[in-house]
């Protein structure tokens, strides 16, 4: 006898040997045992969930000779003829490859002809949902008023593709995705039927990688048997399903957290050079972290911060969200990890080019700046003052001054064309993600949403406050990279998103009473509202360079925030 795959010798034959379907088995028991047989059923679920398993156990045991409180025999003339695939009253029909309306109206000549074995005539139509608007309608009258000895049969992964009027006239059955602890339980009993040698790990990591279908999970199990000749290793596991290793993993997450770049970037290589799925790898992750959360909630114990964890995991479910819908995988996923270092770094104080030495233009070596908060030469030292001095208050006070200066401005010239140009130019900013100078800006901006804009003009928003804050530290850096990829000069508005929207609402309820903007000098508006030191570098000056290390940190944080001590 030819080889049979494992998925096919252990489709399940009866109700019994259905599992994490209860709520169905319970009602085709029912209808069975009470005989209250529909005459359409419409089976809908994600793949691999049993929908043309039961749909075959269904045919059977309507058809039993010996039906026994809802369950077929098995040994009737009926059910082995039913068992061995023979019968001409059991049509199945796939309408991904049959969904024209001359298929459907060959069903509707013959459905009236009575069955030539059994009881029933039973047509199963498995991914209903590709056939055609002809192939439907011709179906609707069909299922409407059929024939007393025909059942129909439907099964789809997309429900919501299936007219309401077809929906209307089935029974509809709702398969939902099997828990882990089922699928386990019943590759457990392959193993054992099997003879297999496998690590009891492995079968837990197939549950969750088959995101519950027993289709998926049996298939893969298959697969290794076939690839380590029935003695089952992680490491065949890992191999086989490009999966990190659980010591690799957790090696990531420390790197990460340590703001690393130079390792970070270094690990992605490796992972992505020996084959591994960045989409996987994402997902394990999450599931490390969600596993750490727990951890930490239920015994206390962590070596990770906990805060870090609960951003990382919303970070992941951004990253593989994004991973799906592009083909160049690894960009994607190397500029969001760096995007969430920037953005971790900057909530905590720290620089995103920590543990790096980098050379901001070409003059000038800036090393571990921000974890001693200091910058040395042999004859200077750059104290970087807190965020809550007078200093820094007052360059606050510019930035929101100048950001209400930029939205007015914006509202005032912007166009759609403006807009289009600038995000056409937007997706340059990868060019930038490795970039030793602008890499964090880059990351930083690659999350923004473009508002609006015009000539010199530039509305963008994020999710949150504090990431909003980051851009008024960062602005002329920023400001820069813009004028790079923009080849003009730009302001920018930082926004959240919630803040746009009022200033979106309040520029059309201005535009319908007739209130009009007028165009203000950004500069000058600001000189002449905000009171400034007169020693303090006004900020939308560009700061001098003289080629020392002071003048670049003021450069690169502002003149408000550094301090030189001789």
């Amino acid at each position: 006898m030819s080889y049979q795959t494992f998925y096919r010798k252990y489709r399940p034959s009866d109700l019994d040997d259905v599992s994490g379907q209860q709520s169905i088995v319970k009602i085709i028991r029912n209808s069975l045992k009470f005989n209250r047989i529909n005459h359409a059923y419409l089976f809908c679920g994600p793949r691999g969930t049993g929908k043309t398993t039961m749909a075959r156990i269904l045919a059977k045991n309507v058809n039993c000779l010996d039906l026994q409180d809802g369950m077929a025999c098995g040994k009737c003339k009926n059910c082995i003829s039913i068992l061995n695939g023979n019968c001409p009253d059991i049509i199945e029909m796939d309408a991904a490859s049959n969904n024209g309306i001359d298929e459907i109206r060959e069903i509707r000549n013959k459905v009236s002809l009575v069955p030539t074995e059994l009881k029933y005539k039973v047509y199963v139509i498995d991914e209903v949902h590709m056939l055609s608007i002809g192939a439907f309608n011709a179906l609707l009258k069909t299922l409407e008023e059929p024939p007393e000895h025909v059942i129909f049969i439907l099964a789809t992964t997309d429900m919501h593709k299936v007219p309401n009027t077809i929906v209307s006239r089935c029974q509809c059955l709702d398969f939902h995705r099997v828990r882990e602890e089922d699928i386990i339980h019943r590759l457990n009993q392959i193993v054992e039927a099997e003879k297999i040698t496998i690590e009891p790990e492995i079968i837990e990591k197939i549950a969750n990688l088959s995101d519950g279908g027993f289709r998926d999970a049996i298939g893969m199990l298959d697969k290794l048997v076939s690839y380590s000749n029935e003695n089952i290793t992680m490491i065949d596991f890992e191999e086989l399903n490009g999966i990190v290793s659980q010591d690799e993993k957790i090696q990531f997450l420390k790197i990460i957290e340590k703001n690393d770049i130079k390792k970070v970037i270094e690990f992605i290589d490796k992972i992505y050079n020996g084959g591994k799925d960045l989409i996987i790898f994402s997902q394990d992750l999450m599931i490390l972290c969600r596993n750490l959360i727990i951890d930490y909630y239920s015994y206390e114990k962590t070596d990770f911060d906990i805060e870090f964890r609960l951003l990382f995991v919303e970070k992941l479910d951004e990253i593989i969200l994004s991973l799906k819908n592009t083909n160049n995988t690894r960009i994607i996923f190397e500029t969001k990890i760096l995007s969430f270092i920037y953005q971790k770094s900057s909530v905590n104080n720290f620089n995103p080019i920590e543990n790096e030495k980098v050379s901001l233009n070409n003059q000038v070596d800036l090393e571990d700046k921000v974890i001693e908060k200091e910058v040395l030469n042999s004859d200077q030292k750059v104290s970087i003052e807190e965020e809550n001095n007078s200093d820094g208050s007052i360059q606050e006070e510019s930035f929101l001054k100048k950001n209400e200066i930029i939205i007015n401005n914006c509202f005032c010239n912007a166009s759609k064309q403006k807009l289009n140009f600038v995000k056409e130019n937007w997706k340059k900013l990868n060019d930038y993600a490795l970039d030793s100078h602008y890499g964090a800006v880059a990351c930083y901006l690659s999350d923004a949403t473009v508002r609006a804009a015009a000539d010199h003009e530039i509305i963008i928003t994020f999710d949150y406050e504090s990431v909003v804050t980051r851009g008024f530290k960062f602005n002329y850096q920023i400001e820069q990279l813009l004028k790079k990829i923009l080849e003009d000069d730009y302001y920018v508005a930082y926004l959240t998103d919630e803040q746009w929207n009022r200033e979106k609402s309040k520029y059309i309820e201005n535009k319908n009473n007739g209130i009009n903007y007028t165009y203000q000098n950004l500069e000058d508006l600001l000189n002449q509202n905000i009171k400034q030191d007169d020693k303090k570098t006004n900020i939308l000056e560009t700061v001098p360079s003289d080629g020392s290390i002071a003048g670049e940190a003021i450069k690169l944080f502002g003149e408000n925030i550094v301090s030189v001590d001789e």
